[in-house]
């Protein structure tokens, strides 16, 4: 884990690349992985429901999303497009009011950034929550 959070140093401070680069994170890749945070969550409806998270070797997207289970979920990467869609194919132990919402699902396409290796990834979904893990370049 490096020294300093993400959230340590505001993103207007003009000094944040030079103490990230002597903390051994590059200065390009910093700017780039802003950069890609910025264009992946959109809006403030989107910051509700999706996290971009980094350390060293890793990127992390999540997403949060109550009601689904794994199995509701498919993932597809074509090209540097990913593609998330989410339909809820059981509805027992829902209630009655949520059936149609849950039902209608969710389609989500990011464009990904250069400096995440699409070729493999690995996920997981937990109480709602979707974890997708790309490694590094």
């Amino acid at each position: 884990m490096r020294p300093f959070d993400d959230d340590f140093f505001d993103d207007e401070d003009p000094f944040e690349d030079i103490i990230r680069g002597f903390f051994g994170a590059r200065p390009e890749i910093r700017s780039d992985i802003r950069r890609y945070k910025e264009k992946i969550i959109k809006g403030e409806e989107e910051e509700r429901i999706i996290d971009f998270v980094e350390d060293n070797n890793k990127i992390y997207l999540v997403f949060e999303l109550p009601g689904y289970d794994e199995k509701d979920v498919l993932i597809n990467i074509k090209g540097k497009e990913l593609e998330i869609k989410i339909n809820k194919r059981r509805s027992e132990g829902i209630q009655d009011y949520l059936i149609p919402k849950l039902h209608q699902g969710i389609s989500i396409k990011k464009i990904l950034p250069k400096f995440i290796n699409i070729k493999e990834f690995t996920h997981t979904m937990k109480n709602g929550v979707l974890e997708i893990i790309f490694d590094k370049k």
